[in-house]
């Protein structure tokens, strides 16, 4: 009898073991409702943008085919109608016409004939991204090499536009559907303007420029907000402080460090490195998607290292920000205006930016004048490093006090390492 019994559980069991199998095997999950109380929809901290809008010259100078010279900076209301109209027309049929230095004279060129010269950061933009803002048809070159200035003109001789893309090592020349009453227009953009002259490779202002200072007020990006964007989990995060005074958060895999005192965060995630070939463009996008959704910009940024970078392994990204015309450049540790990102294959391995935001809602506007002409170049002439120059531009220096920040108009130079100086 007992025997029996044992016999029937046994059974019993094997069969349960075979009914719980099969469910397991063909049987749909269940969807489980999120716990709202658990789970809280994040606030997007800043405002979003395309490549595109990334993707500026940091300067566009007007040639009259006199030897005068006029420059426009971004934002100012004609740079943005040339950059419309440039946009509007198509650029095609691109062919080599030899290295930089050989073949056209550029001096004479600038001096003589009517042009328009588009200036963008040093170490130039790959074709493939500045497709995304100019009509490029056709072959394009490689994205081995950036373009640093597009330089548009009238051949006087048998009144033809010729118009050719430049990189640190070649000139490419292309046909645009652009005839000379459309450069008359745009060198007319300058005739009320002060006049710049060369010195080395960039242009200074005859005269002193009236530039405006601006006084605004400043947020903090909330860290919790930061902490529900960057991380799958926060329920599964923790943190510590270190020696330093810094915080520490993370998920056991990615981590965020803030540093109070100096209002900067750098968030991580180990991802292994590969020796793979990475996509300038791709990464590029990846870039700006992951800022879009992860503290955003709130202003006007210039992407910039966008050829310097490795294309194998890992590729870095800065994005600069612009106030009005000119960059905001800090000689302080806390780096306001800068965003950095690191990325591999699209992946965002390395985020790092000042948790300050510009308040644009409480702004107080003054003007100031800042050096221009003889003191200009003079103030060049005594700069110790002046043999590492690359670039000269008005910039903001900025202030913090209280919860107030001031944009201060400075002269600064940029440097071949890619780093910035102001000028004093």
């Amino acid at each position: 009898m007992i025997e029996k019994f044992k016999s029937a559980i046994l059974a019993f069991l094997v069969l349960a073991s075979l009914l719980q199998s099969y469910m397991l095997i063909f049987s749909s999950p269940r969807q489980m409702p999120t716990n709202q109380a658990e789970y809280v929809q994040t606030d997007r901290i800043g405002t979003q943008v395309t490549t595109e809008e990334l993707i500026f010259p940091e300067q566009i100078v007007l040639h009259t085919g006199k030897q005068t010279h006029m420059a426009l900076y971004p934002n100012h209301l004609h740079f943005k109608e040339i950059m419309k109209m440039l946009k509007g027309r198509t650029f095609d049929n691109f062919r080599r016409t030899g290295p930089l230095q050989t073949g056209l004279d550029w001096e004479e060129i600038r001096n003589k004939q009517a042009g328009v010269e588009v200036r963008f950061q040093r170490g130039g933009v790959p074709f493939s991204i500045l497709k995304s803002v100019f009509q490029l048809r056709g072959d394009l070159p490689l994205d081995t090499e950036g373009v640093n200035r597009i330089w548009i003109y009238v051949n006087r001789d048998i009144e033809e536009v010729r118009t050719f893309f430049q990189t640190d090592y070649n000139n490419y020349e292309a046909r645009a559907d652009l005839n000379n009453k459309n450069i008359e227009q745009m060198v007319g953009f300058g005739e009320l303007l002060v006049t710049f002259h060369m010195k080395d490779d960039y242009y200074l202002p005859d005269q002193p420029l009236e530039v405006a200072k601006y006084k605004i007020a400043v947020n903090t990006m909330p860290i919790d907000q930061l902490q529900k964007t960057l991380f799958v989990d926060p329920r599964n995060m923790r943190n510590y402080r270190k020696n330093d005074g810094s915080e520490i958060y993370t998920d056991g895999k990615r981590g965020l460090q803030v540093r109070p005192d100096q209002l900067w965060m750098s968030y991580t995630d180990p991802i292994p490195v590969v020796d793979s070939r990475n996509d300038v463009r791709e990464n590029l996008n990846a870039a700006v998607q992951f800022i879009n959704q992860n503290g955003g910009w709130n202003g006007s940024f210039m992407a910039k290292s966008l050829t310097q970078s490795q294309l194998i392994g890992r590729q870095q990204f800065t994005f600069r920000q612009y106030y009005d015309s000119f960059p905001i450049i800090s000689d302080r540790s806390d780096n306001f205006g800068l965003i950095r990102t690191v990325l591999q294959n699209r992946v965002v391995a390395n985020y790092e930016r000042s948790m300050m935001m510009l308040d644009n809602t409480n702004v107080e506007r003054s003007l100031k004048t800042i050096e221009g002409g003889k003191t200009l170049d003079d103030m060049l002439n005594a700069y110790s490093r002046k043999n590492l120059i690359v670039s000269v531009t008005p910039a903001y220096q900025p202030v913090v006090r209280d919860k107030f920040m001031e944009l201060n108009p400075v002269w600064a130079v940029e440097l071949r390492d890619g780093t910035y100086d102001i000028l004093r």
